[in-house]
């Protein structure tokens, strides 16, 4: 079943990975990033991609340490003109991706996403549909991750006191506490496991193929 187009007094929550594109967009981005450092002469930076997912493909790290070093490699990384443009390269591929028959059919739209905010910013405002964001970061070293109650409460924190009917777009049973609070779920294309969570919850939802 595709979203109908009657909800332009709500506020619309998509999630990116899975759900506005089809793909897991940091895995892409590693590649994309390790392209790019090719182009950039940046040798260095290939090395500690290639070094990091040689540890975690043998078990070494687990996935959360894989992600925040590599965030972090980029976050730390001095030369500016290539993060600038591996990002915002990067983020207008992400917008070919993108299943735009989902968007715009709220009075406001906000990404919600698990994606790291330093190509999210630049898909925002490729994008231009979105009021606002939240994605993972960097704060001192350490990666705080955008999903499960934490994706809750930067959301709530984006929406404000305001009352909103809250329609949630996602794929993934991380968005279990966010769909808690909406009053109409959007399932894109989601595993069998994601269903069966919801189901068990009681957490009615829409499925779009």
């Amino acid at each position: 079943m595709k979203p109908t187009n009657n909800t332009t007094d709500s506020i619309g929550i998509y999630d990116l990975d899975g759900t506005l594109i089809s793909f897991n967009s940091f895995q892409y981005w590693l590649v994309f990033s390790f392209i790019a450092a090719l182009f950039f002469f940046r040798i260095d930076y290939n090395w500690l991609i290639f070094k990091t997912t040689l540890q975690r493909v043998f078990g070494k790290i687990d996935r959360f340490t894989f992600k925040e070093k590599m965030m972090n490699f980029h976050e730390q990384n001095k030369d500016k003109k290539f993060i600038k443009c591996c990002n915002a390269s990067f983020a207008s591929f992400l917008k070919r991706k993108t299943k735009k028959s989902l968007l715009n059919k709220h009075e406001k739209s906000l990404l919600a996403t698990a994606a790291p905010d330093c190509y999210v910013k630049y898909y925002v405002t490729k994008m231009n549909c979105f009021e606002n964001y939240s994605a993972s970061y960097i704060a001192k070293g350490i990666l705080q991750e955008n999903i499960g109650e934490r994706k809750l409460q930067s959301t709530m924190q984006l929406i404000g006191n305001k009352p909103h009917n809250i329609v949630l777009y996602t794929d993934h049973f991380d968005d279990v506490p966010l769909a808690q609070k909406a009053c109409e779920v959007f399932l894109v294309c989601p595993a069998d496991k994601t269903k069966q969570e919801y189901e068990s919850l009681k957490i009615r939802y829409t499925l779009v193929k």
